[in-house]
Protein backbone atom coordinates (compact mmCIF):
# COMPACT_ATOMS: atom_id res chain seq x y z
CA UNK A 1 0.00 0.00 0.00
CA UNK A 2 2.67 2.32 0.93
CA UNK A 3 6.79 2.03 0.09
CA UNK A 4 9.28 3.93 1.33
CA UNK A 5 13.14 3.87 -0.32
CA UNK A 6 15.67 6.43 1.19
CA UNK A 7 18.37 8.24 -0.35
CA UNK A 8 20.83 10.07 1.57
CA UNK A 9 18.50 12.37 3.15
CA UNK A 10 15.79 12.14 0.90
CA UNK A 11 13.11 9.68 1.14
CA UNK A 12 11.10 8.60 -1.81
CA UNK A 13 7.37 7.43 -0.65
CA UNK A 14 5.34 5.48 -3.36
CA UNK A 15 1.23 4.98 -2.51
CA UNK A 16 -0.90 2.70 -4.36
CA UNK A 17 -3.36 5.26 -6.08
CA UNK A 18 -6.34 2.51 -5.45
CA UNK A 19 -5.90 1.99 -1.84
CA UNK A 20 -5.83 5.86 -1.19
CA UNK A 21 -9.34 5.90 0.61
CA UNK A 22 -10.04 9.12 3.34
CA UNK A 23 -13.26 6.14 5.03
CA UNK A 24 -10.10 3.15 5.25
CA UNK A 25 -9.11 2.78 8.75
CA UNK A 26 -6.25 0.45 7.43
CA UNK A 27 -4.94 3.00 4.74
CA UNK A 28 -5.49 5.66 7.82
CA UNK A 29 -3.04 2.99 10.26
CA UNK A 30 -0.32 2.87 7.17
CA UNK A 31 0.12 6.74 6.61
CA UNK A 32 -0.37 7.73 10.57
CA UNK A 33 3.12 5.00 10.58
CA UNK A 34 4.56 6.63 7.77
CA UNK A 35 3.81 9.60 9.45
CA UNK A 36 5.86 8.40 12.58
CA UNK A 37 8.77 7.77 10.31
CA UNK A 38 9.58 10.67 8.62
CA UNK A 39 8.88 12.43 11.67
CA UNK A 40 11.19 10.67 14.14
CA UNK A 41 13.88 11.18 11.65
CA UNK A 42 13.17 14.80 10.46
CA UNK A 43 16.42 16.08 11.99
CA UNK A 44 18.64 13.63 9.22
CA UNK A 45 15.97 14.56 6.34
CA UNK A 46 16.11 16.99 4.08
CA UNK A 47 12.52 16.23 1.65
CA UNK A 48 10.46 13.94 0.93
CA UNK A 49 8.98 12.70 -2.82
CA UNK A 50 5.73 11.29 -2.73
CA UNK A 51 4.36 9.72 -6.21
CA UNK A 52 1.06 7.50 -7.23
CA UNK A 53 1.72 3.46 -8.17
CA UNK A 54 -1.68 3.61 -10.65
CA UNK A 55 -2.50 0.31 -12.07
CA UNK A 56 -3.21 0.27 -15.76
CA UNK A 57 -6.56 0.53 -16.51
CA UNK A 58 -7.76 1.44 -12.80
CA UNK A 59 -8.72 5.17 -13.64
CA UNK A 60 -12.45 4.22 -12.33
CA UNK A 61 -11.03 3.07 -8.51
CA UNK A 62 -12.80 6.50 -7.14
CA UNK A 63 -16.00 4.39 -7.78
CA UNK A 64 -15.02 1.56 -4.93
CA UNK A 65 -14.58 4.28 -2.86
CA UNK A 66 -18.14 5.40 -2.78
CA UNK A 67 -19.76 4.68 0.82
CA UNK A 68 -23.11 5.03 0.59
CA UNK A 69 -24.22 6.04 4.51
CA UNK A 70 -27.47 6.09 6.49
CA UNK A 71 -28.52 8.81 8.62
CA UNK A 72 -27.10 7.29 11.41
CA UNK A 73 -23.76 6.32 10.38
CA UNK A 74 -23.32 10.41 9.55
CA UNK A 75 -21.39 10.54 13.02
CA UNK A 76 -19.32 7.94 12.41
CA UNK A 77 -18.36 9.04 8.94
CA UNK A 78 -17.40 12.69 10.35
CA UNK A 79 -15.12 10.60 13.06
CA UNK A 80 -12.81 8.94 10.39
CA UNK A 81 -12.64 12.23 8.43
CA UNK A 82 -11.62 14.23 11.32
CA UNK A 83 -8.62 11.61 11.61
CA UNK A 84 -7.92 11.53 8.25
CA UNK A 85 -8.02 15.41 7.82
CA UNK A 86 -5.59 15.70 10.99
CA UNK A 87 -3.03 13.24 9.40
CA UNK A 88 -3.14 15.24 6.09
CA UNK A 89 -2.49 18.33 8.19
CA UNK A 90 0.50 16.44 10.08
CA UNK A 91 1.99 15.87 6.46
CA UNK A 92 1.74 19.32 5.86
CA UNK A 93 3.21 20.17 8.71
CA UNK A 94 6.22 17.87 8.93
CA UNK A 95 8.75 20.78 8.71
CA UNK A 96 10.06 19.33 5.54
CA UNK A 97 9.37 20.18 2.04
CA UNK A 98 6.58 17.34 0.91
CA UNK A 99 7.19 16.90 -2.84
CA UNK A 100 4.65 15.19 -5.41
CA UNK A 101 6.06 13.97 -8.82
CA UNK A 102 2.99 13.26 -10.78
CA UNK A 103 2.14 11.21 -13.88
CA UNK A 104 -0.65 9.70 -15.94
CA UNK A 105 -3.99 9.31 -14.16
CA UNK A 106 -4.16 11.45 -10.99
CA UNK A 107 -7.87 11.32 -9.81
CA UNK A 108 -10.13 11.21 -6.72
CA UNK A 109 -8.43 10.65 -3.37
CA UNK A 110 -4.97 10.65 -4.82
CA UNK A 111 -4.89 13.91 -6.13
CA UNK A 112 -6.51 15.13 -2.67
CA UNK A 113 -3.51 13.64 -1.09
CA UNK A 114 -1.45 15.23 -3.93
CA UNK A 115 -2.28 18.74 -2.93
CA UNK A 116 -1.60 18.30 0.48
CA UNK A 117 1.75 18.35 -0.41
CA UNK A 118 3.99 21.31 -1.07
CA UNK A 119 4.83 21.30 -4.31
CA UNK A 120 3.58 19.17 -7.12
CA UNK A 121 5.19 18.39 -10.70
CA UNK A 122 3.82 16.71 -13.04
CA UNK A 123 4.84 14.96 -16.42
CA UNK A 124 3.74 16.18 -19.58
CA UNK A 125 0.82 13.16 -19.86
CA UNK A 126 -0.63 13.49 -16.23
CA UNK A 127 -3.96 13.82 -16.10
CA UNK A 128 -6.01 15.32 -13.17
CA UNK A 129 -9.39 15.21 -12.16
CA UNK A 130 -11.59 14.94 -8.94
CA UNK A 131 -15.23 13.09 -10.71
CA UNK A 132 -16.50 12.54 -7.22
CA UNK A 133 -19.58 14.99 -8.61
CA UNK A 134 -20.59 12.51 -11.69
CA UNK A 135 -21.60 9.87 -9.01
CA UNK A 136 -23.33 12.13 -6.69
CA UNK A 137 -20.94 12.97 -4.32
CA UNK A 138 -19.11 16.10 -2.95
CA UNK A 139 -15.07 15.71 -2.79
CA UNK A 140 -13.85 14.81 0.69
CA UNK A 141 -10.59 14.82 2.45
CA UNK A 142 -9.54 18.53 2.27
CA UNK A 143 -9.79 17.88 -1.54
CA UNK A 144 -12.55 20.98 -2.09
CA UNK A 145 -10.89 23.81 0.51
CA UNK A 146 -7.38 22.51 -1.36
CA UNK A 147 -7.91 22.65 -4.74
CA UNK A 148 -10.25 26.31 -3.91
CA UNK A 149 -7.23 27.81 -2.00
CA UNK A 150 -4.95 26.53 -4.71
CA UNK A 151 -6.62 27.56 -7.53
CA UNK A 152 -9.02 30.21 -6.78
CA UNK A 153 -12.74 29.95 -7.16
CA UNK A 154 -13.31 30.78 -10.48
CA UNK A 155 -10.42 28.32 -11.46
CA UNK A 156 -11.54 25.52 -9.69
CA UNK A 157 -15.08 25.42 -10.41
CA UNK A 158 -14.45 22.92 -13.84
CA UNK A 159 -12.55 20.63 -11.43
CA UNK A 160 -14.38 20.26 -8.80
CA UNK A 161 -18.23 21.16 -10.00
CA UNK A 162 -17.70 19.66 -13.25
CA UNK A 163 -15.64 16.67 -12.48
CA UNK A 164 -13.07 17.95 -15.47
CA UNK A 165 -10.29 16.81 -16.44
CA UNK A 166 -7.13 19.23 -16.22
CA UNK A 167 -4.07 18.32 -18.82
CA UNK A 168 -0.64 19.43 -17.53
CA UNK A 169 -0.63 23.07 -18.82
CA UNK A 170 -4.45 23.32 -18.03
CA UNK A 171 -3.30 21.96 -14.08
CA UNK A 172 -0.27 24.24 -14.26
CA UNK A 173 -2.65 27.23 -14.87
CA UNK A 174 -4.78 26.70 -12.31
CA UNK A 175 -1.75 27.02 -9.91
CA UNK A 176 -2.33 23.01 -8.81
CA UNK A 177 1.02 21.85 -10.64
CA UNK A 178 4.26 24.16 -9.99
CA UNK A 179 6.07 22.46 -12.85
CA UNK A 180 5.87 20.20 -15.66
CA UNK A 181 8.18 17.92 -17.16
CA UNK A 182 9.27 16.07 -20.20
CA UNK A 183 9.87 12.61 -19.10
CA UNK A 184 10.84 11.09 -16.13
CA UNK A 185 14.33 12.36 -15.82
CA UNK A 186 13.46 15.53 -15.87
CA UNK A 187 10.90 14.69 -13.19
CA UNK A 188 13.38 14.14 -10.89
CA UNK A 189 15.67 16.87 -11.08
CA UNK A 190 12.95 18.99 -10.80
CA UNK A 191 12.24 17.73 -7.75
CA UNK A 192 15.71 17.23 -6.51
CA UNK A 193 15.36 21.68 -7.59
CA UNK A 194 12.96 22.39 -5.02
CA UNK A 195 14.05 19.58 -2.10
CA UNK A 196 15.19 23.00 -0.21
CA UNK A 197 11.92 24.58 -0.81
CA UNK A 198 9.05 25.93 1.52
CA UNK A 199 7.07 23.79 3.67
CA UNK A 200 4.24 25.78 4.41
CA UNK A 201 1.14 25.80 2.53
CA UNK A 202 0.72 29.39 0.89
CA UNK A 203 -2.45 30.01 2.69
CA UNK A 204 -0.43 29.39 6.12
CA UNK A 205 1.24 32.74 5.21
CA UNK A 206 1.03 36.01 6.01
CA UNK A 207 1.33 37.44 2.83
CA UNK A 208 -1.29 34.89 1.20
CA UNK A 209 -4.70 36.05 -0.79
CA UNK A 210 -6.61 33.99 -2.83
CA UNK A 211 -5.89 33.63 -5.93
CA UNK A 212 -8.42 35.05 -8.47
CA UNK A 213 -9.99 38.23 -6.53
CA UNK A 214 -10.94 37.41 -2.87
CA UNK A 215 -15.37 36.58 -2.17
CA UNK A 216 -16.11 39.65 -2.38
CA UNK A 217 -14.90 41.37 -5.27
CA UNK A 218 -16.89 42.46 -8.20
CA UNK A 219 -16.73 39.71 -10.39
CA UNK A 220 -16.64 37.04 -7.79
CA UNK A 221 -19.73 38.38 -6.39
CA UNK A 222 -21.33 38.49 -9.85
CA UNK A 223 -19.96 34.90 -10.64
CA UNK A 224 -21.55 33.77 -7.58
CA UNK A 225 -25.08 34.92 -8.30
CA UNK A 226 -25.06 32.96 -11.76
CA UNK A 227 -23.76 30.24 -10.58
CA UNK A 228 -26.56 28.27 -9.04
CA UNK A 229 -28.78 29.09 -12.45
CA UNK A 230 -26.38 27.32 -14.37
CA UNK A 231 -25.41 24.50 -12.38
CA UNK A 232 -29.46 23.68 -12.87
CA UNK A 233 -29.30 24.33 -16.48
CA UNK A 234 -25.92 22.31 -17.17
CA UNK A 235 -27.68 19.24 -15.52
CA UNK A 236 -31.37 20.30 -17.05
CA UNK A 237 -32.83 20.15 -12.92
CA UNK A 238 -31.44 19.92 -9.29
CA UNK A 239 -27.87 18.88 -9.30
CA UNK A 240 -27.60 17.99 -5.10
CA UNK A 241 -23.34 17.08 -5.75
CA UNK A 242 -22.83 19.98 -7.81
CA UNK A 243 -24.80 22.42 -5.77
CA UNK A 244 -23.48 21.17 -2.53
CA UNK A 245 -20.09 21.24 -3.43
CA UNK A 246 -20.76 25.26 -4.23
CA UNK A 247 -21.97 25.65 -0.96
CA UNK A 248 -18.89 23.87 0.24
CA UNK A 249 -16.61 26.07 -1.68
CA UNK A 250 -17.81 28.95 -0.66
CA UNK A 251 -18.49 28.41 2.92
CA UNK A 252 -15.06 26.89 3.16
CA UNK A 253 -13.92 30.77 1.99
CA UNK A 254 -15.39 32.38 4.80
CA UNK A 255 -13.76 30.72 7.58
CA UNK A 256 -10.17 29.56 8.49
CA UNK A 257 -8.91 26.13 7.09
CA UNK A 258 -9.47 23.51 9.88
CA UNK A 259 -13.16 25.02 9.78
CA UNK A 260 -13.44 24.81 6.10
CA UNK A 261 -12.25 21.06 6.35
CA UNK A 262 -15.30 20.73 8.59
CA UNK A 263 -18.18 22.23 6.11
CA UNK A 264 -16.67 19.83 3.62
CA UNK A 265 -16.76 16.63 5.45
CA UNK A 266 -20.80 17.57 6.74
CA UNK A 267 -21.33 18.43 2.89
CA UNK A 268 -19.97 14.98 1.68
CA UNK A 269 -21.95 13.09 4.76
CA UNK A 270 -25.26 15.01 2.91
CA UNK A 271 -24.64 13.98 -0.48
CA UNK A 272 -23.68 10.76 0.25
CA UNK A 273 -26.46 10.47 2.47
CA UNK A 274 -28.71 11.33 -0.23
CA UNK A 275 -27.35 9.04 -2.60
CA UNK A 276 -28.35 5.76 -0.79
CA UNK A 277 -31.90 7.58 -0.08
CA UNK A 278 -32.65 7.56 -3.92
Amino acid sequence: MITTRHNGTVVSVVLAARAINPLSRLFQRELAALLEQLAARRGQLSAVILGFDAEAGATSHELEHLMALTPAQAGDCMHMLDAYNALLQRLETLGLPVIATLAGEVSGHALGLALACHRRIGQRDVRLSLPQVRQGLAPVGGEIARAVRLAGLRAAMPLLLEGAVLDAGMAQQAGLLHAVAADEAELARLAAAVQGGAARQPWRTRQYRLPGGELDSAPLRALLQTAPAQLRQRAGGPHPAAEAILCAMVEGLRVDFDNALRIESRYFCQTAINRALR
